[in-house]
């Protein structure tokens, strides 16, 4: 992959998004969940120099949660790209697989895939740098047990009539802050 799929790159872009986590279909036919990464701006040069230079893996952590809000399930996924040790590149996802198919899909992947590919991004979303990592038994064991415990919650929460997704991602988006 040379570039990010169009829909991947307008969708970062309409967004505002520095990360996505979404399907891809590969060569093979086969629909995976896949980490994309827009390290174009000012702030990720030393990233972006670190992403072309390697020939190697760059060591990457991921934790995913759960929060069961009020108003619907928030599932957050966490990267930490270790660019640099000291100061690692992170981006956060958050789905709620009970708003749509794609949201599902993407947490439903990596309860089957076996690994996640990352790709990463300059301005134009051509890839500067990708590479896959493993997903072991207890990962995807755990993605499969944050995704039943969203559909349980939803579904009471749904039963109350007070199920809004975008509600929930609105105020948990709210806590965040945003480096200009």
């Amino acid at each position: 992959m040379d570039k990010f799929p169009l829909p991947v790159a307008t969708g970062m872009r309409n967004n505002g998004a520095m990360t996505t986590c979404v399907p891809v279909q590969f060569d093979n036919g086969i629909w995976q969940s896949a980490v994309f990464f827009d390290v174009g701006g000012k702030a990720c040069k030393n990233d972006r120099q670190a992403l072309r230079k390697t020939k190697t893996p760059i060591p990457i952590a991921v934790e995913a949660d759960i929060i069961n809000h009020a108003n619907a399930s928030v599932i957050m996924l966490r990267f930490e790209v270790f660019t640099h040790a000291d100061n690692p590149l992170i981006g956060e996802v958050l789905l709620t697989p009970g708003l749509g198919d794609i949201q599902f899909q993407t947490v439903n992947h990596f309860t089957e895939q076996r690994d996640i590919r990352w790709y990463f991004g300059d301005s134009a979303y051509n890839v500067i740098h990708s590479q896959q990592t493993p997903l072991h038994d207890h990962e995807r064991t755990g993605y499969g047990e944050l995704l039943q415990e969203a559909i349980s919650h939803d579904a009471l929460v749904r039963l109350t009539g007070k199920y809004d997704a975008l509600a929930a991602l609105k105020e948990i988006v709210s806590h965040y802050e945003f480096r200009s």
